[in-house]
């Protein structure tokens, strides 16, 4: 009870390991986490219907229905039996005479899916996954919830690239950032990104604004870095793309951890609409990244 007390950014942190991917850095990394921030973690692993369906469409042409639900059980006692041999032992392990409460499932469904209906029933503070490229993940659960999720990925070097934009309201990532900076001991840096594919003002409400020139976009970004620098918060103005430069920005400085708030991007390169942002950024991304919600 003590825990529940106390005020903590990452109280309760939900783990969701799809059977089509697993990283055990994810574990680890869900392990400092509660350690830092005294959390509950609980892991949820999730059974693909996809890859059952899949199953069903290459054996249905020569086996009997009867056969065919006999290979779907052995299917998914492999899945439990991996999980619990595997990815269970393993947080087991991590966890070890360390005294954080730890809960574990196993649940049947297409992975955003069973997450938005986990979300549905209890309270979390974070997601914490991995991202696979190459698997048959869609992780529309990146634009479709609305707490923090971090995608770990690489990166070993205690530094933080926080990301704001004249697309995003530009409040959430400061003070997450300098929390977490100061809770895990790591350097800190910002990045104030003017997008000049798509040139539109984004307000403290998340609304857009109409076009405007790239001199007014540049004069507020820099009204930004004076703000940080009042903070003692190290700030770099650049212009471009949001996704190339957060990208070219991480690589330079090596980070460990991304953060990016809510960019409101519409418009690419030559006008194109822009989908699946955060999807874009993880896919082409290395290192670890909090979108904030």
């Amino acid at each position: 009870m003590q825990r529940r007390q106390k005020t903590t950014m990452f109280k309760d942190i939900l783990i969701p390991i799809s059977s089509e991917f697993y990283s055990k850095r994810v574990l680890r990394r869900g392990v400092f986490l509660a350690e830092k921030y005294q959390s509950k973690l609980y892991l949820l692993y999730i059974i693909e219907e996809k890859t059952l369906s899949q199953t069903d469409k290459v054996i249905k042409s020569y086996r009997t229905s009867s056969e065919i639900e006999e290979t779907k059980k052995e299917l998914i006692n492999f899945q439990r039996q991996k999980a619990d041999s595997i990815i269970f032992e393993d947080a087991k392990e991590l966890l070890q005479n360390k005294k954080i409460p730890f809960e574990e499932k196993i649940i049947e469904g297409e992975f955003s899916e069973v997450v938005e209906k986990e979300l549905g029933k209890n309270q979390y503070d974070l997601i914490l996954m991995g991202f696979e490229k190459e698997c048959l993940l869609h992780y529309r659960l990146l634009e479709s919830v609305g707490i923090p999720i971090w995608v770990e990925g690489e990166g070993d070097n205690n530094k933080i690239l926080a990301v704001c934009s004249n697309l995003a309201p530009n409040k959430k990532v400061p003070d997450m950032s300098v929390k977490l900076s100061e809770t895990l001991g790591w350097e800190l840096q910002m990045l104030y990104v003017v997008d000049i594919e798509d040139n539109v003002q984004v307000d403290e409400q998340g609304r857009r604004s109409n076009k405007k020139s790239e001199k007014d976009l540049l004069l507020k970004g820099q009204q930004f870095i004076e703000e940080m620098k009042d903070k003692k918060i190290p700030t770099r103005l650049v212009k471009g793309s949001l996704e190339r430069e957060t990208i070219v920005a991480a690589e330079d400085i090596d980070a460990n951890l991304i953060i990016v708030g809510r960019e409101q991007k519409k418009k690419g390169l030559l006008g194109i609409p822009v989908k699946n942002l955060k999807r874009k950024i993880a896919e082409k991304c290395k290192y670890s990244i909090l979108f904030i919600n």
